[in-house]
């Protein structure tokens, strides 16, 4: 066999690789005694490139749509993961809260009332209240570092550890140094959180109270002035384990109400990032001296709302109001 009959027969084998119509034309040219197998291989094997590329691209097509399909699905799976751990923390958060008002409808030396408007991402905010020894009520406030379900954990162990301390001790100081050595035990992610805690004399309007780098409460008079509680120096709960919390006293006078509230407040912010601010709160405080807590916790709240506008909530808003009765009010109703 000659070299050009080798030729057309190597030409012919890869020809019968390509599709109809270009395999007949190539088998016609071959088939030419004339015809040069030479050029004919030639523009097989550019066909032959040309029909590669095609298919790696196809390839190349094919798996960008198997990436970004399994990109969705991810994404997907990571979403609904995410939610489900948001939607678990809210509940944590929002389950451990008490939500019945009046809380003690027949306690009349005193009147109480707690709300917490929450915002989009689940934050630690904390609001608690319950009966000690007999004309004693305990309360508390606090808010702790970070979102989702570690804050909202961390938030509810602070509250169980407080409730079985209080019942035990008497000074809110000692109980909030007995919470923090406990929380500081075991605490690798570093949490922490501020709380004050407070404990009211429903016969003589005393409160003892600690505070661990909360924001100072509100006193609101019955004759409307305003004035916050001396500013404690404490470090929050969960950072040092050996911290001392002062234990602290203020007299309530009969009509005068005691305003807890977390950072969200203070911090909430319009349109332009203006912070609330502490002068804003005092201020709408001092319209409503003598109030019942209901009244004058949902008037913050409606005043913080307006004051952000179409602004996101960034932090839940959270109040505690307790306002003191006299002790008469509580032998009146006896």
């Amino acid at each position: 066999m000659t070299t050009p009959d080798r030729l057309r027969q190597a030409a012919r084998s890869l020809a019968g690789i390509l599709e109809a119509g270009p395999r007949a034309k190539f088998l016609a040219a071959l088939n030419d005694p004339d015809g040069d197998p030479v050029m004919v291989l030639e523009e097989i094997a550019q066909r032959l490139g040309a029909h590669d590329a095609e298919q790696a691209k196809s390839l190349d097509d094919r798996t960008l749509q198997l990436n970004l399909a399994l990109d969705v699905l991810r994404t997907r799976d990571r979403t609904a993961a995410e939610q489900a751990e948001w939607d678990f923390a809210a509940n944590l958060q929002y389950s451990g809260l008490p939500h019945d008002f009046p809380p003690f409808p027949d306690r009349r030396e005193f009147d109480l009332h707690a709300g917490m408007v929450t915002a989009k991402e689940v934050g630690g905010d904390l609001y608690d209240f319950f009966l000690l020894a007999p004309g004693r009520l305990g309360f508390v406030v606090a808010d702790a570092a970070g979102k989702g379900l570690p804050a909202a954990i961390f938030i509810t162990l602070t509250r169980t550890l407080l409730r079985a301390t209080a019942e035990k001790l008497e000074q809110p100081g000692e109980c909030l140094r007995i919470v923090n050595a406990m929380l500081c035990i075991d605490n690798p992610s570093l949490m922490f959180t501020t709380a004050f805690y407070g404990v009211l004399d429903t016969q003589t309007g005393e409160i003892i109270y600690a505070n661990a780098g909360h924001n100072p409460p509100y006193i609101l008079t019955v004759g409307g002035e305003v004035y916050a509680l001396p500013r404690a120096g404490a470090v929050p709960l969960g950072v040092i384990e050996d911290a001392f919390y002062e234990t602290q006293r203020v007299t309530l006078a009969p009509g005068d109400a005691l305003v807890c509230y977390s950072d969200g407040v203070t911090e909430a912010v319009d349109a332009f990032g203006a912070l609330y601010g502490e002068p804003r709160l005092a201020a709408a405080l001092a319209s409503y001296p003598g109030e019942h807590p209901t009244e004058v916790l949902t008037a913050i709240v409606a005043d913080v709302d307006a004051y952000m506008a179409l602004t996101p909530m960034a932090d839940d808003v959270t109040l505690l109001v307790v306002r003191y009765n006299g002790a008469a009010a509580g032998a009146a109703s006896g």
